[in-house]
């Protein structure tokens, strides 16, 4: 019988890509630049053939040892000792990057692209597992193919201090995706590495990628001969049938009460369609198509299998939503030719809304300003630590009082489009949910809040709580952020999770410093629960970032 396999983990080197040694002339011209950066002064070709000689004594010892280091060690301890350890390490992953790029050229194998869709539209859960130096390639490698958010799990050797063929490097990426190492598969391009560590892990299959230009003799050994050996990676899916067929996988582990936004899409995936099916495998049953998302992208998917908690306006975004706020077409513009492509902005999330059957559309209520300068000038204040100077007290001052100035007009005109809003949506069965914003000079404040809820019925309008725009406005000295959670919990349609340090946010639960514990106790029971986080984040870190909402009260489980 066929062994089960459910994740296929991938080497790098010789597997993904192919590394091809740069000419000597062309070695020390580009560590011209090394030297630059760290001021070192020597013939050009003198120096590079040093790198050369540290560089070659490394991987002797990294090959005895089966241990590896990250960029700083690297560098500290084998390529520039001599120098001040506190400089090289400023510079290290720099320095490496420069290094890299001089000793060799790289070229994406062909079919790779084609193969790995392949293999994760079919059903199945994709890693990569590498010995390197370098802690910026693979993800970049994986980011520049368009790849990066179908590998659940990156492990590199300059990261674990061991390489293969160490087993444990390859069980650590087996741990991280929650598939055990029996129902696992090993694509590597040399058994003496790749097969010894996967068939010590306990991986089911083994594959090795021949190479015409860098033939091997086959192993004595008759336990590292691979499962397979294959001459183009398209071959793999030929070994690996179809797992799924019209349907979502399911996730590795539990799943939970929670929606995931299409944000994390961006720059991560070749097609929409994509993140749908990896936002199931993540543990996310439920998705949020934000303001980033056209009707390109949509165009061609059947939305109707997935299930949409919220839609946030404008989508799909046929004008984008910062030329929106760039040129005030926005429902809170006292122009009302622009108000009303604001709103037929708002209308056609509603239409989308109604058409999938999605009950709520996030709504942002414009703003009173769309200039910067101030609020800029106070963020780099803040970032300075000058949040108690007579500067930073000024300009604060400034907007407080541009915003009093400014909000009148602004805010009435608010008011009128979100009660024709509210009318429209109505008609169709779909409620408005108003965003707290992460600017200080957007609709609305906490007092407008106030108001703007008052404008209908409370199965029509309400609030959603984006618990990033409230940490950030509140660490600016604007509005304090538990407030808006005792002020309007028994408003609250849903919530926009993430996580927040100094004033950057997006990013995964867990990596900043909210307290979501406090948050937990103010959502309604009934409310959608979004984690909406920059593509930035990793697959790993979206996956220990629903384990902290979980942990901390604010996702519970429903399997």
């Amino acid at each position: 019988m066929t062994a089960i396999i459910d994740a296929i983990l991938f080497d790098v080197g010789g597997t993904l890509r192919r590394a091809t040694a740069r000419k000597f002339s062309t070695k020390v011209r580009l560590c011209k630049r090394i030297m630059e950066l760290t001021g070192w002064e020597a013939d050009p070709a003198d120096f590079a053939r040093m790198l050369d000689e540290r560089a070659n004594a490394y991987r002797k010892w990294s090959k005895q040892e089966l241990a590896e280091l990250n960029e700083i060690g690297f560098w500290t301890r084998w390529m520039l000792p001599e120098l001040p350890e506190e400089k090289i390490s400023a510079i290290a992953v720099e320095l490496n990057k420069v290094w890299r790029n001089a000793d060799r050229s790289y070229q994406v194998l062909p079919d790779t692209k084609e193969t790995i869709l392949g293999l994760f539209r079919t059903g199945y859960h994709l890693g990569l597992v590498s010995n390197t130096t370098s802690s910026l390639e693979a993800p970049t490698l994986l980011a520049d193919l368009g790849l990066s958010g179908c590998f659940e799990a990156v492990v590199l050797s300059c990261q674990m201090g061991i390489r293969k063929p160490r087993p444990e490097i390859l069980v650590e990426a087996t741990r991280r995706m929650g598939i055990p190492p029996e129902r696992c598969a090993y694509i590597g391009n040399l058994p003496d590495r790749d097969v010894a560590s996967a068939r010590s892990a306990g991986f089911k299959r083994t594959v090795i990628l021949r190479d015409p230009q860098k033939p091997f003799d086959l192993p004595v050994d008759p336990s590292l001969l691979p499962d397979h050996f294959i001459d183009t990676l398209k071959e793999l899916l030929e070994i690996f049938p179809t797992r799924i067929r019209n349907r979502t996988p399911k996730p590795n582990g539990p799943l939970y009460d929670v929606t995931l936004s299409t944000m994390w899409a961006k720059n991560k995936f070749s097609e929409l369609n994509d993140f749908f099916l990896a936002a199931g495998r993540l543990g996310y049953p439920k998705l949020e198509l934000n303001h980033q998302v056209s009707s390109g992208m949509l165009r061609g998917i059947n939305l109707r299998k997935y299930h949409f908690s919220s839609i946030h306006e404008p989508c799909p975004a046929e004008i984008p939503a910062e030329t929106l706020k760039q040129r005030d077409w926005l429902i809170s513009s006292p122009n009302d030719e622009y108000r009303q492509i604001g709103m037929a902005a708002v209308r056609r999330s509603i239409d989308l809304a109604a058409k999938l059957s999605v009950q709520t559309v996030v709504v942002h209520a414009g703003q009173v300003s769309s200039d910067m300068t101030l609020e800029n000038e106070l963020r780099q204040l803040y970032q300075a630590g000058l949040t108690r100077s007579d500067e930073y007290l000024e300009i604060k001052g400034r907007m407080l009082a541009k915003r009093r100035d400014l909000a009148g007009a602004c805010l009435q005109a608010a008011e009128k489009s979100l009660k024709e809003l509210v009318e429209y949506a109505s008609r169709q069965g779909v409620r408005l949910g108003l965003e707290n914003r992460y600017h200080f000079y957007d609709i609305p404040t906490q007092e407008e809040m106030s108001a703007l809820l008052a404008l209908a019925e409370p199965d029509q309008i309400g609030f959603i709580y984006d618990v990033g725009h409230a940490v950030v406005m509140e660490r600016l000295g604007f509005f304090p952020h538990e407030k808006w959670l005792k002020r309007f919990s028994g408003r609250i349609f849903g919530s926009h999770l993430h996580d927040v340090v100094g004033l950057s946010d997006h990013r995964a639960p867990g990596l900043g410093e909210v307290d979501f514990h406090m948050v937990a106790g103010y959502l309604p029971k009934d409310s959608f629960r979004t984690v909406e986080v920059l593509g930035s984040n990793s697959p790993e870190q979206l996956k220990t970032g629903l384990q902290k909402l979980v942990d901390t009260g604010c996702v519970n489980r429903i399997q």
